[in-house]
């Protein structure tokens, strides 16, 4: 336990920066962001106002055909990952809309987000992608942190434990779940950290990483560890914390050792 705490990259989250976003908005009447109050407490925070930088009458379209973009969202999961997937947001962004989604599916667990054009809703078509870009390699990613909870779930929950129970400890509190799944699209994540691995195209995952899902709990770990091999992976999975200070005299200056 003491060697995996150690990898832990310690960061502290400031929930603000809402005076940006205004500022840009203000400067374009054809755009438009809502946001929070600059300060907030995290544990009352559960996702409201969230809103990213997008036109009017996209967020308007998001709005109207909500129920339908959220199927469409949930579709590309499917079709693409053969995973299951729980739309938990619709918003417009930029000139278009974007999904929010949380996985639960075949003991995956991730996070993640999809932008669609307004056109997604004209059809109810297969969303099958050959997209090989670094935009979907980047998604690919995401949905790939979820296989690495459930390869080292135990080691995770454990971290995870250590982080609840020294809430009090230490001061600090972390996203509500809330919060998590409306705003949040880094992969797995729970209400302290994160879990990053490195991107692959979707080909990949579908001829190396796909074919583990119906494995059992057992062969899960080992498999994607051969996995990783075949493909000459020596890469390091980064786990980040997302800690928000108690302390009302919090200043940057301030480090906890644990």
């Amino acid at each position: 336990m003491k060697k995996f705490i150690g990898s832990v990259l310690a960061t502290t989250l400031i929930l603000g920066g809402c005076s940006t976003m205004e500022n840009e908005s203000s400067k374009d009447t054809n755009t438009e962001t809502k946001s929070v109050p600059e300060e907030m407490e995290a544990s009352k925070y559960v996702g409201q106002g969230f809103q990213p930088p997008a036109e009017k009458d996209a967020i308007e379209f998001a709005k109207k055909h909500k129920d339908k973009i959220a199927k469409r969202g949930e579709q590309f999961f499917m079709d693409n990952f053969g995973l299951k997937v729980k739309a938990t947001n619709v918003v417009g962004s930029g000139d278009g809309v974007e999904v929010y989604v949380h996985c639960d599916d075949h003991d995956i667990v991730f996070n993640a987000s999809i932008p669609f054009d307004k056109s997604i809703i004209d059809s109810d078509s297969s969303l099958r992608s050959e997209d090989k870009g670094d935009d979907m390699s980047t998604l690919v990613g995401t949905v790939l942190s979820g296989f690495e909870y459930r390869a080292q779930k135990e080691k995770y929950d454990n971290l995870y434990k250590f982080f609840k129970d020294n809430e009090e400890k230490y001061q600090y509190t972390g996203f509500t779940k809330e919060a998590i799944n409306k705003t949040q699209n880094s992969g797995y994540e729970n209400e302290y950290f994160y879990i990053s691995t490195i991107p692959y195209n979707l080909t990949e995952y579908r001829n190396y990483f796909e074919p583990l899902l119906n494995k059992s709990n057992s062969e899960f770990s080992k498999e994607l560890s051969n996995v990783k091999k075949q493909l000459k992976d020596k890469s390091k999975v980064s786990v980040t914390t997302t800690l928000f200070s108690k302390n009302k005299n919090y200043t940057k200056k301030v480090t906890v050792k644990m």
